[in-house]
């Protein structure tokens, strides 16, 4: 039964809407944009303090199915108004004093050693500008965090169906589309006004792949995205839905041919067949899942000719990056304490970035925005990160060993290879998500290991704000 303030909030938006609608088209483009930014600046109010949980919810939709989107009519990226949202939510409703993980303490850290970066580095509002929207996609992992487990289990599912339809999305126009004409559904939302070849080709020797880019639209974010999923899609899903969603995702990251990704979830499953305790069974499943996937690709020609030409001599991408490790040293000079500054164009355009071919590598390009201090402490977080992955490892689930072993392979490969995790706040987010997950997996992993004990405490002693449940 809805209270009686909480009925009388929806009369006057169902009455209050259609009025404002037509002073807003009465009054041309400029009031309609005004009107449309006043209502949603008014609805993002109503909903993180009556439901900040759909905050969440509609996060995890972006990110999943179009992480680059923009609401329509407005050029505002979809994740953004969310993102902020949950952070502030987080804040809003505060039940008991915060108890924070590790983790969570190591990331806060982060993000206050960066700012003082900033602090010497920026010049312009630019600088500022992608300091705020960096740290408030690091932090949501800290804002996450504080929802209750059931809303935040909710979240991680959302996410993994998205980017399932996602990629099916994808593997769609890789199999039927080989013009892209599929995107451009999604125009509204900004999608296909672009040419975006370069993205979804890629060059082997003498030979061209179609590569999977989806609504991602890069094949190398689809790859971290299409990961990630994969991670969080085995921890929380069950039974057949588990199968089909973890084969489409495992199909899609195929076709990304992106090397990063497909080498940090084998790398993820080479972890646990070595380190965690299964019964002969169940390990004889998982190689024979593994058989299987690398038949499919190494019966896929794109899939085959992209992996083992991986240290080629005509490999491009390899020689590009030895080509950037070999220029560091020399951009860095005299930049080393503090970093060359958060807003350079290369983080910015695309053209840019290819033209000086900075380094690919996130804990390193870390350090070519903001210096040395910022640089070790991101690679604390991941050393936290990778401990608390080997436990779970050495643990007594399944879904918990291997979501610690895709993690220690993305740390080991995926961020090795790329920089986006660093410099687009989208995929920012979404290692967030991964980070977050990897709270959940210890906390669950501690409560296991002192269940005997303690079958009834709960996994957390947080005090939840009603609000956020």
């Amino acid at each position: 039964m809805q209270s009686h303030s909480e009925l009388l909030t929806g009369i006057a938006i169902v009455v209050a809407v259609p009025i404002v609608a037509a002073l807003a088209i009465s009054g041309g483009t400029k009031a309609m944009l005004a009107v449309g930014g006043l209502a949603a600046a008014a609805i993002g109010v109503y909903v993180g303090i009556r439901h900040p949980q759909w905050l969440a919810w509609g996060l995890a939709a972006a990110l999943g199915f179009m992480p680059f989107g923009y609401f329509p009519g407005i050029h505002l990226p979809m994740y953004l108004p969310f993102a902020g949202g949950v952070v502030l939510a987080a804040i809003v409703h505060r039940g008991g004093p915060a108890v924070f993980h590790p983790l969570e303490k190591a990331l806060i850290v982060f993000v206050l050693v960066s700012g003082v970066s900033l602090i010497f580095t920026g010049r312009t509002v630019v600088d500022v500008g992608e300091f705020i929207k960096w740290s408030v996609a690091t932090l949501t992992v800290v804002a996450l965090l504080r929802f209750p487990r059931d809303v935040l289990a909710k979240f991680g599912r959302i996410y993994v169906y998205f980017a399932a339809l996602n990629g099916l999305f994808g593997i769609i126009v890789v199999a039927a589309d080989p013009t892209h004409r599929f995107i451009k559904a999604f125009s509204a939302f900004g999608y296909g006004l672009v040419e975006t070849g370069r993205f979804v080709y890629t060059d082997e020797g003498a030979q061209r792949f179609a590569r999977l880019g989806g609504l991602w639209v890069d094949p190398n974010m689809a790859g971290v995205g299409l990961t990630i999923a994969l991670a969080v899609g085995v921890l929380l899903l069950t039974g057949p839905l588990r199968v089909g969603v973890v084969t489409i995702l495992s199909v899609a990251i195929l076709l990304t041919l992106s090397r990063a990704a497909i080498f940090s979830v084998l790398v993820g499953v080479i972890l646990v067949l070595l380190f965690h305790g299964m019964r002969a069974r169940n390990r004889a499943l998982v190689l024979g899942a593994m058989g299987a996937v690398a038949a499919g690709a190494m019966l896929t020609p794109a899939v085959r000719t992209r992996l083992f030409s991986s240290f080629s001599s005509d490999d491009v991408g390899s020689s590009a990056r030895g080509d950037a490790l070999r220029a560091f040293p020399g951009q860095m000079a005299g930049h080393w304490p503090f970093g060359l500054g958060w807003g350079r164009p290369e983080f910015k355009d695309g053209n840019t970035a290819f033209t000086l071919n900075f380094v690919a590598n996130v804990p390193l390009i870390t350090i070519y925005r903001a210096g040395l201090i910022v640089g070790f402490a991101f690679l604390v977080v991941l050393a936290i990160g990778c401990i608390m992955s080997s436990r779970a490892i050495r643990g007594d689930s399944g879904a918990r060993a291997l979501y610690g072993g895709i993690f220690i392979g993305v740390c080991l490969v995926a961020l090795q290879l790329d920089h986006m995790v660093a410099t687009i706040q989208q995929v920012t987010l979404m290692f967030s998500i991964l980070l977050v997950f990897l709270v959940v997996v210890d906390q669950d992993q501690k409560s296991s290991r002192h269940a005997q004990t303690a079958a009834e405490e709960p996994v957390t002693n947080r005090s939840y704000s009603p609000l956020l449940r």
